[in-house]
């Protein structure tokens, strides 16, 4: 079965690290131009397919400029062949201009390391099915990138009430709206999925300079809960940290972005 994501992402590869993709407006965010989050999948999904290790560790992108609708190409190049742990970079281009650019450390989980210390639980909340229908309250179309997902939250947000609570966090689930099992690639993008909680003090539209995945586990999960917090708005910049969850409470990755503010 061919899954949304994995359709959007789907590349030629030309050689040399070189692989050509079709950037599509279907992950669009309010800004009207591609979520952060599918610009991330792209890159990584070319990365995995020249990689040395079969699993992606972690993402660290930077977003020089919006990307657009349209064809462009994903140039890889291997940094480092470690024996744990490998190193790439990768750059999107279109037009010839260079859009972002990732650092990419991939590894294979099934020869990782035994320590484990996790006092940090997952939060308590309903499961899904227990949870009110965001989505609902989310006109289709408005936002393309809230159409790819199904959103459940013990709490509806109070900006979607209409009443704005100031509060920059929020609990929600979510999963992919053609029910995609989770894996890397998918958590990746669900990473900068939820609409930014800066909407709680009256501003929906951010655009992502910098965000860094660290993923803990492969996944088996089809929801995955986030918890999602903006600590700090300076000068128009916010940040924004992200836990995703799996069904069973299981860290499934972490996220932190830089962003700024649409004014006006």
């Amino acid at each position: 079965m061919s899954h949304l994501l994995d359709d959007a992402v789907a590349s030629e590869p030309l050689g040399d690290g070189v692989h050509r993709v079709q950037v599509t407006a279907d992950w669009n965010t309010a800004n009207q131009t591609p979520n952060g989050g599918y610009v991330l999948a792209l890159l990584q999904h070319a990365v995995l397919q020249e990689s040395a290790h079969p699993d992606a560790l972690s993402i660290s992108i930077t977003y020089f400029r919006p990307a657009l609708p349209g064809p462009a190409d994903i140039r890889v190049r291997e940094v480092r062949k470690g024996r744990r742990v490998s190193t790439y970079d990768a750059v999107l281009v279109q037009s010839g201009k260079e859009v972002a650019h990732a650092v990419v450390s991939t590894h294979d989980w099934d020869a990782t390391g035994t320590v484990e210390h996790t006092p940090h639980a997952a939060p308590v909340v309903p499961r899904p099915e227990d949870c009110a229908d965001a989505s609902e309250l989310i006109p289709a179309g408005m936002v393309p990138i809230l159409d790819r997902y199904s959103y459940r939250a013990p709490v509806v947000a109070g900006w979607l009430r209409g009443e704005p609570t100031g509060v920059t966090e929020s609990l929600c689930w979510i999963r992919a709206v053609d029910e995609r099992a989770v894996d890397a690639l998918l958590a990746g993008a669900m990473i900068d999925a939820f609409p930014p909680v800066t909407a709680e003090i009256g501003h929906l539209a951010s655009a992502t300079i910098q965000l860094t995945v660290h993923y803990r586990r492969r996944p088996d999960t089809v929801w995955a809960l986030g918890h999602v917090t903006t600590r700090h708005v300076i000068a128009g910049y916010h940040d924004e940290d992200v836990e995703l969850w799996d069904e069973q409470g299981r860290l499934i990755a972490q996220g932190r972005q830089l962003a700024i503010l649409a004014e006006g």
